[in-house]
Formats: C-alpha cells, structure tokens, sequence
C-alpha cells in the first residue's frame, strides 16, 4: 500500500467536511484502487492505494475468455478491497474494467458475479473513456505547470498490458486521440516463444510495434510533437534508473540517449535477472522488455530529445470524475475538450467552422427552448453540438449524400470525451438532420434501444431547423423569439433579405420536426 501527494480540483467555495471516495481499475494484470478525501473547495487526497495482481490479460488474449479460477481470484480481491474501503469509510466508489474484461466473451457473467457476491457495480468503459480519465489525471497531476502553449503538441502516452493510448493536447486540449491494439501482455502471449532467444523475441516485439505505428501514422502526426509525456509503472522504473528533475510539475525527465541505453540492456536480460538486477517483481519483470520498445518506437517517431515522466495514473482522473460528480461540480473544460476534439475532427475534413459554429449556437437555442418538449438531459446538447460541428464532414468524401458519408466517419473517430455509444449517437443525428428521417428498414438504427433511438430522432429534428436558420445571412441566436399558436411553433427572426431562402430550406428539411414534436415550424421576420 501506498500513499501520494494531494490532486487538486477547481475550487467551488465554502469547505466542508470531506467525502471520501475510492477509484477501482480492473485491468489487464491487476486489480489497483485509489483511495481519497475529497474536499468542497477541491482539493483530492489520496490517502491509500491498494494493488493486487491477477492475469486476465493472459486468458482473455490467449483463450478469448476468463476462467472461473480468475473469476473467483478477482472477487476475492474485491471483497479484500471492500474491508479496507469500510476501514476508512469510503462513501463513494466507482470501478472500471478495461481492455482485458472489455474483450472477454464472458465479461457479462464475471460482471454479474462481481454484482452477485459484493453488491458493486462495474462499469467497462471503452477506449474514449480510457483516454478521457487519463488526460484528466495527467491535467490534475500538473495544474498551472501544464505545458498549455497553444503552438506546442503534448504528446500523452500510456502502454498497457491490452493496449496502449495516445492523445495530442495544444494548449491544454485534446486536438488527437487514439487507442492503439499493441500492448505488453497482448504482446507476449501472440507473439513470444518461451524457447526462443532473447534475441528473436525482441526481433518480433519490434515488428509488430512498427507495424502498427506506421499504420497509425496515417492519421497521428507523431512528426509533429513537441513534448512527449509518459504514463504508467515502466516509465517510472526508467525514471527511476536514468531520470532526473524537470522543472514541469515535479515530473522527471528522461533523455532518449540514456533511456536507448537502458533499453539494450534490458534486452539482454532473462525476466529472473530483470528481477534481481533492478528489484522489480516478476510480473512487472515480464511486462518491461515489450513495454520499453513500445515507448521507444513511439518517442523515436517524435524526434524528441527527452520525455516525462508522470506519476499519476488513470484512476486518479476516475476519482477526479467522482468527485465533481459527488458535489455537483459541471466540468465545463471537459465539455470544452469534447467541443475543442469535434472541431479539430471537423478542420481535418474541411468543414467550414464559421458557419458550422453558427449552427451550434442555433442548435442550442432552439434546445434549451423547447426543453418541455423534448425533455432531455444536457448531455444531449453535448452531443447535438458535436453533430451540428460535423454535418457536413461527410462532404470530404463527397457532396452527394453527403450525410450518409458524415455518419460514416463520425461512426470510426474517436472523439475525445464521447463514449463509443454517444460518438454512434452523433453520427446518427448528423445522418438524419439531412434528407430521409430513420426508418423501419434501416437496420442498425432499429437495433438501437428505443430511448435512444428517441433521443436521436429529437435531436436530428433540432439541427435540421438550426440549419435551415443558417442558410443566407448569419443570425445572432439571441434574437430569435419563440411564439406558440396551437400546434404552429413560429420563431420570429429579425430584419433579413435571406428569409426566403431560410424558408425554403426549411420547406425541405422541417418535416422531421412536425413528426417528431407534433408543432410545425414557421420563419417569420
């Protein structure tokens, strides 16, 4: 066990008595939790850490699926956890399962297990989430010192026992994200022969990194970092070896001449003299020759002379999550952050930003007025915004059926801070705020939960007539006034000689709200 310096979050006013909160990552060799106080003016104390292994990464990668050997070991773990947390009187507590549950065949048994036999809840999160929690970590570990020059690239970089994560941050937000298939015990059991040399085997771990980075390259530009930063238990042991003070946030640094040093002389090394050369344990002996040459190949790519190295780790952006849930805190950087990546995606295919921002903020107006009707959370603006950002992404591809196309590459980015559930939403309602609403023969959309599907259809009918508004002359949103007569919505636009266009627009286009609001939408000036 052990203990770490405080976190710190946005201070939200008078101090009260601390709530104490506990962090659980179910991940792909161990089970670790975070233990914390936190504080109604912000700060976050971490005050126990717990770490038992266990290897789900080896079944899960190897066979498909978990063992009921495992299964059991990992309950068992849970239930030791639950002493210590009733120990310290943790009232809030929040579990993630990563890659190794995530691709498991019977992750939903272990899950209902876990459900049956401790009462706790599990949640496996998808790559976006992994990302998000370990930006947030990184952010809090630094504060102030956070390298937020916005003509710098801050290259984050995690290498996991099932995958490793990449994320680009320019003054302070995420501009690139991705979540590579590469990862330590992924590695060693696809590719390593027990029986074979040293030699061949980080031959083979070499390959498959290059392989996978030069795809990756196609679409993350690792030529144009300027500060790398390393995340996870192999950076600190190089740290630890040939690092030394930067002067960002307390953070080691690392130059790449001495860490390529470390690196060859790991490679000589059988996992038992890893061990007694550098006193690290045999699990994490076995993870460090294919976690090394994966942050090698990585920072060599970037030309950086030296990296970072962070201490914090994603389950303190677990807890910092947590705890702006638990008092109530709305995390406008993270909805900045999710805004900041649609756009980034949206300049990537040549949207024009002034006029899909106008959309935005008509498409917002138009929410938070007919909030009676439509009856949805916030988040759902969160996500009508990122679609009203890429409408039109699919016209890159081609201005016919443009929408189908922007579906399509909404549907395979990864947008930082959407869930993969809410990036497939998105693209939905950029599918449908264009020609033909769902339907019945639409297959993927069908299979959709009717909420969901609800929620899209709302949503869709919102940025239709946001976009009809945004034909000809740019509106201030602010001005719009909103009259209802009946079952007639007319919202009342100020002096415009586009009014007719506008209406044209919405001739074709404001169907879909009638249908699914019940009012028809008139433009009047």
């Amino acid at each position: 066990m052990e203990t770490s310096d405080d976190l710190t979050l946005q201070s939200v006013g008078e101090t009260l008595p601390p709530k104490i909160l506990a962090a659980v990552d179910i991940g792909t060799n161990s089970i670790r939790a975070a233990i914390a106080e936190s504080y109604s003016d912000g700060r976050l104390k971490i005050i126990e850490q717990l770490n038992r292994g266990v290897w789900f990464g080896k079944e899960t990668f190897q066979r498909g699926g978990l063992s009921a050997q495992s299964m059991r070991a990992g309950i068992e773990i849970l239930k030791m956890f639950q002493k210590v947390f009733a120990q310290y009187g943790v009232e809030y507590v929040r579990i993630v399962a990563t890659a190794s549950i995530r691709e498991a065949s019977n992750a939903d048994i272990f899950i209902d297990r876990i459900k049956i036999s401790t009462g706790l809840d599990v949640k496996v999160i998808d790559s976006s989430e992994e990302i998000l929690f370990s930006v947030t970590a990184i952010q809090e570990e630094l504060g102030a010192s956070f390298p937020r020059d916005e003509t710098k690239n801050v290259l984050i970089v995690n290498v996991g026992g099932g995958s490793t994560l990449l994320a680009i941050l320019r003054g302070g937000t995420v501009i690139n994200s991705q979540i590579l298939n590469i990862g330590t015990i992924r590695m060693r059991e696809f590719l390593t022969d027990p029986n074979d040399s040293l030699e061949n085997n980080a031959a083979i771990f070499r390959h498959a990194i290059h392989e996978t980075l030069t795809s990756a390259e196609a679409y993350f530009p690792f030529h144009e970092i300027d500060v790398a930063l390393a995340m996870g238990s192999e950076p600190r042991f190089v740290a630890k070896q040939v690092g030394r003070p930067s002067r960002i946030g307390g953070l080691e640094s690392v130059r790449m001449s001495r860490f390529d040093g470390l690196v060859e002389r790991c490679l000589k090394m059988e996992t038992p003299q890893l061990c007694q050369t550098f006193g690290i344990n045999f699990q994490t002996a076995e993870m460090t020759v294919p976690a090394l040459l994966t942050y090698q190949e990585i920072f060599q790519r970037t030309n950086v002379p030296s990296f970072l190295v962070g201490s914090t780790s994603m389950r303190h952006g677990v807890l910092r999550v947590l705890a702006s849930e638990v008092w109530g805190l709305e995390n406008l950087d993270y909805q900045n952050d999710v805004l900041d990546a649609a756009r980034s995606l949206a300049e990537k295919y040549r949207v024009d930003l002034n006029s899909a921002t106008q959309t935005e903020k008509l498409a917002i107006r138009i929410f938070n007025e007919m909030q009676t009707e439509h009856a949805l959370p916030q988040r759902a603006c969160l996500l009508l915004r990122v679609a009203a950002i890429l409408q039109y992404s699919g016209c890159f591809v081609n201005n016919r059926s443009f929408h189908k196309h922007s579906f399509y590459l909404i549907n395979n980015s990864e947008i930082f801070g959407l869930r993969d559930n809410e990036t497939e939403m998105t693209a939905y309602i950029a599918r449908y705020s264009f020609r033909a609403g769902p339907k019945p023969s639409h297959q993927s959309y069908m299979s959709l939960s009717r909420e969901t599907r609800v929620a899209i259809a709302k949503l869709a009918a919102i940025l239709r007539v946001a976009d009809a508004l945004n034909h000809g002359n740019f509106i201030d949103p602010d001005t719009l006034q909103f009259t209802r007569e009946g079952n007639d919505l007319y919202i009342i636009l100020p002096p415009d000689d586009t009014l007719l266009l506008k209406i044209r627009s919405l001739g074709s286009q404001g169907r879909m709200f009638e249908d699914v609001f019940g009012l028809k939408v008139f433009f009047r000036s």
